[in-house]
């Protein structure tokens, strides 16, 4: 993790971290991984979306068509079915509809899912650090930094889709579950996505980026992103 990610800020005041010089949309995208700090200085005048938003949205795609290509998605839904004692005809039926021309229109739903997601995550922040903690930034702000923390945690998706390629499953546990084996039930994936080391990364990305735009200390980012962090850990309790 970048070591700016654990710099403590020690000023409230408004004013005590400076904005900094302008960056072009591509040294914003590279300076999120090598710079993070001085990547949310330089967005604090203006903040960005629209960089950060299209690259994910473009790897989403791209993930979606690799996953349409391959059998995993089949492969999980019959599994599923088998382990619900479904009959038959209908993981046939099932089968027939992972192998049709469908599943290309399923996996082009991640795009779709991603900006409704960024667009909850922006609204959490606003509510958590404005409203909650008296910050005095504006919902576009939130967004940009929701932006650019998805596109550390492409790094996350990036290893899952690798792993998942080589195992012929979606079911890839990168934190605790990954010494538990392969079946884990609801509070086990919980714990395995809360200690996920490379989403971790990301949800710090986003702490440091509202600390650093509401001019904060890093403690202020974490509370301010914690609530995302908890619903999106609860959430994993429901994948299987």
């Amino acid at each position: 993790m970048n070591s700016d990610t654990t710099k403590i800020m020690t000023s409230d005041t408004p004013g005590a971290v400076p904005e900094g010089p302008p960056k072009s949309a591509v040294g914003t995208l590279v300076g999120v991984f090598t710079e993070p700090k001085q990547t949310f200085q330089s967005l604090q005048a203006k903040p960005r979306i629209l960089a950060p938003i299209l690259v994910t949205v473009l790897v989403q795609l791209l993930f979606g068509f690799v996953l349409a290509q391959s059998d995993i998605m089949k492969n999980d839904a019959v599994a599923k079915l088998e382990a619900q004692g479904k009959p038959q005809e209908q993981i046939d039926a099932v089968s027939r509809i992972m192998e049709s021309p469908a599943r290309f229109i399923f996996a082009s739903l991640g795009p779709i899912v991603l900006v409704f997601s960024l667009l909850v995550t922006g609204g959490l922040l606003y509510f958590m650090a404005n409203l909650m903690m008296g910050a005095r930034l504006r919902y576009i702000h939130y967004l940009s930094i929701a932006a650019y923390g998805s596109v550390v945690a492409v790094v996350d998706q990036l290893v899952r889709m690798g792993l998942a390629l080589s195992r012929g499953t979606l079911q890839v546990h990168l934190g605790v579950g990954a010494f538990l084996g392969e079946e884990l039930n609801a509070g086990m994936r919980i714990l395995d996505t809360a200690t996920d080391p490379l989403l971790l990364w990301a949800v710090a990305i986003q702490a440091l980026g509202v600390a650093v735009m509401a001019r904060r200390n890093f403690g202020f980012g974490l509370l301010a992103v914690l609530p995302g962090f908890l619903i999106l850990v609860s959430l994993s309790a429901l994948q299987r």
